[in-house]
């Protein structure tokens, strides 16, 4: 074990959310045994982190991100991930993300706020405003 991995808060969402949806979906004993599952081979990065093939989305970060494949067939989740080398064997593997194969491509952005935007909360306030002097 020359490797730490940690996972990111917003990937331990992702592998909530997705738990959740199997459960929701199939039952508790899948959604678990998929959790458990996806958890299990994201351990074994803690050997061999640069055994998966950088992904795609790499060129456009500017920084080496590598993606490793969970499941089977259309049942398929992507795990991103980056390494932060110590020396040449050992250092940190971060989980930045984990998504099912079929969605878009990741992007690194910032998610929005579920706060309005301030040209929508704006508008939203004159629409209060003018539907308040109506009355």
């Amino acid at each position: 074990m020359a490797f730490h991995v940690e996972i990111s808060p917003r990937a331990f969402n992702d592998l909530d959310e997705i738990s959740g949806y199997i459960k929701q979906h199939a039952s508790f004993q899948q959604a678990q045994e998929w959790f458990n599952g996806i958890t299990a081979t994201i351990r074994t990065l803690e050997d061999m982190p640069h055994r998966c093939p950088f992904a795609e989305e790499s060129k456009e970060l500017g920084r080496e991100v590598r993606l490793l494949l969970y499941g089977k067939r259309n049942r398929q989740y992507k795990v991103f991930y980056s390494i932060q080398k110590k020396t040449r064997s050992t250092g940190t593997v971060q989980v930045l993300h984990v998504r099912h194969w079929a969605r878009k491509s990741f992007r690194f952005r910032r998610r929005r706020s579920k706060t309005m935007s301030k040209p929508a909360c704006l508008a939203s306030i004159r629409l209060r405003t003018k539907s308040m002097i109506a009355m």
